[in-house]
């Protein structure tokens, strides 16, 4: 393993996820990225420091400028969306707000997609509001509905694909269409869609976010997000995140590799894991609708085979009504009652008791969230076993 692990697209995706951004080389033989612990790096002398400020040599002066560890992780989220360039957040909200924050001023027009979730639309309809921005909501998803809500103040379009939590998928060629017919950015959330399965700056993106707690972590243990892009982009968006503080810390950084050294086993067990309890769900006189773009009677099936090359472990159904919803989250035993999703463990929630709790019920509902609705994350556990699960959790709401 002498020397630097290629990493471009050219590599297929499980070896970027246990090469990328690691040369051992360079790390006394190091087969796992050392976390460099440490908020301060000295130089040897006033000269070497004055090179790494102005970029004439690599190194580091401060963990909130830049740190190796922290780099490492980049590089490696950067290889799975085949993206020139990565900046990692301290949380995906932070880097939610930091993809937008360098390309909008107050005056300006931002276009949001409505399915979205709901932290994003909290943000979008108070943070960005207070700071002078309008945040003007497409009626729908199609990119018609983009076309009839962009304005010639529109500097950035946000979209979700899949959505949280009705997994919708979003025409992103479409969408980012009317992006470059009126000179705004396109903004895409992939986290529930994730490299493996879709790279939305393949479909035309500018910018990809993620909370990378979700699927690329994928273990539950820590709060991380990742934009990535064009370095012409992300070098805005890191030259805000430095004066804001919004960074990520190397241990951090460091359990989000060892999460990616799996990411492509355990989004392979999600793919198929997904669609079986899908499949079963939709077999079920208990449940009035599955929503999962794997199922062929799912509104954006074919889109979303065009699009994606796996469906992923997130779904959501309807029961006939409210109660029997509440009932088969209690009722279950293997999947855990809480948010997030794409972890190892399974887990069931109403969205209006998680994602979406912090948005009104009105909006909600007009959201098309209704308190019949579960969401599911499938994570790697035997198949049958879940099945089982929800099988007797279905039986005892009856």
């Amino acid at each position: 393993m002498s020397g630097a692990p290629d990493s471009r697209p050219r590599l297929r995706i499980s070896t970027r996820a246990v090469h990328s951004g690691l040369n051992p080389a360079e790390n006394s033989g190091a087969i796992t990225a050392p976390i460099f612990q440490s908020a301060t790096f000295v130089a040897a002398d006033t000269a070497e420091l004055m090179a790494i400020n102005t970029g004439e040599r690599r190194g580091y002066v401060y963990s909130r400028i830049r740190n190796p560890t922290v780099l490492a992780a980049e590089q490696r989220v950067a290889a799975l969306e085949e993206a020139h360039s990565c900046v990692l957040f301290s949380s995906g909200m932070a880097a939610i707000a930091g993809a937008i924050a360098p390309f909008i001023r107050a005056g300006d027009d931002l276009v949001a997609l409505p399915d979205i979730y709901g932290g994003t639309a909290k943000y979008l309809r108070t943070i960005l509001p207070a700071q002078g921005v309008n945040v003007i909501w497409a009626k729908g998803l199609e990119a018609a509905d983009v076309a009839a809500a962009v304005t010639p103040k529109t500097r950035v379009i946000y979209a979700e694909t899949p959505t949280n939590p009705l997994v919708r998928v979003v025409d992103l060629v479409a969408i980012s269409e009317v992006a470059r017919g009126i000179g705004a950015k396109l903004i895409v959330d992939g986290t529930l869609g994730s490299p493996m399965n879709q790279r939305p700056l393949t479909l035309g993106a500018d910018v990809v976010v993620h909370s990378a707690t979700k699927y690329l972590n994928g273990h539950g243990d820590l709060l991380v997000g990742a934009v990535c892009g064009d370095r012409a982009l992300t070098r805005d968006i890191r030259n805000l995140q430095q004066v804001s503080g919004a960074v990520v810390d190397a241990h951090s950084a460091w359990l989000l590799m060892r999460g990616m050294a799996t990411y492509a086993l355990r989004m392979r067990q999600h793919n198929m894991s997904g669609h079986a309890i899908a499949e079963f769900l939709a077999g079920r006189a208990e449940v009035a609708r599955v929503l999962y773009p794997g199922l062929p009677d799912h509104p954006d099936h074919a889109l979303a085979r065009r699009q994606m090359s796996g469906f992923g472990g997130l779904m959501s159904f309807e029961m006939h009504d409210a109660e029997a919803a509440q009932a088969v989250v209690d009722r279950t035993r293997l999947f855990g009652i809480g948010p997030s999703v794409g972890g190892v463990e399974s887990l069931i929630s109403q969205p209006g008791n998680t994602s979406h709790f912090s948005v009104p019920p009105e909006q909600r509902h007009a959201m098309g969230i209704s308190d019949k609705l579960v969401r599911v994350s499938v994570g790697i556990e035997d198949i049958e076993d879940l099945i089982a699960d929800l099988e007797q959790a279905l039986e005892a709401a009856r």
